[in-house]
C-alpha cells in the first residue's frame, strides 16, 4: 500500500468519525471518465494538492438534516489538521469543507 492511499485512509477515517457526516460526495461526471479510461480514484470527495511542503485538503461532504453545518466544518478542519500531521509530519495549509448536500438520518 502506497502512502498516498494511507493519506487519503487516515482522513477518510477522521472526517466519518464525525456523526453529523453521512458520507462523502460521489464521483463526478468527469472522474468517472477519468476511472473509466484507468485513473485510480481512491476517494472522489476527497483531494489533496500541495504547494513545497505544504498540503492542502479539499473535502465533498454530505451530512444529516439539522446539524450546525458551520460549527461541524470548524470540528472537521481542526481535528483533520491536527490528527493527519501528528500522524504523518506533514504540514496542513487548509482544510477546505464544501457541504454538498443534505441526508435525513434512517
Amino acid at each position: 500500500m502506497n502512502d498516498d492511499v494511507k493519506l487519503f485512509e487516515l482522513i477518510e477515517k477522521e472526517v466519518l468519525s464525525f456523526n453529523e457526516v453521512s458520507r462523502f460526495a460521489d464521483a463526478s461526471l468527469t472522474e468517472n471518465i477519468q476511472a473509466a479510461l484507468g485513473r485510480e480514484l481512491i476517494n472522489p470527495g476527497i483531494r489533496i494538492t500541495s504547494d513545497d511542503d505544504n498540503l492542502t485538503i479539499q473535502l465533498e461532504i454530505i451530512v444529516y438534516f439539522g446539524v450546525n453545518i458551520p460549527q461541524l466544518c470548524y470540528d472537521i478542519q481542526t481535528d483533520v489538521k491536527k490528527n493527519i500531521e501528528s500522524v504523518t509530519g506533514l504540514q496542513i495549509k487548509a482544510v477546505n469543507i464544501e457541504v454538498i448536500g443534505i441526508d435525513e438520518r434512517k
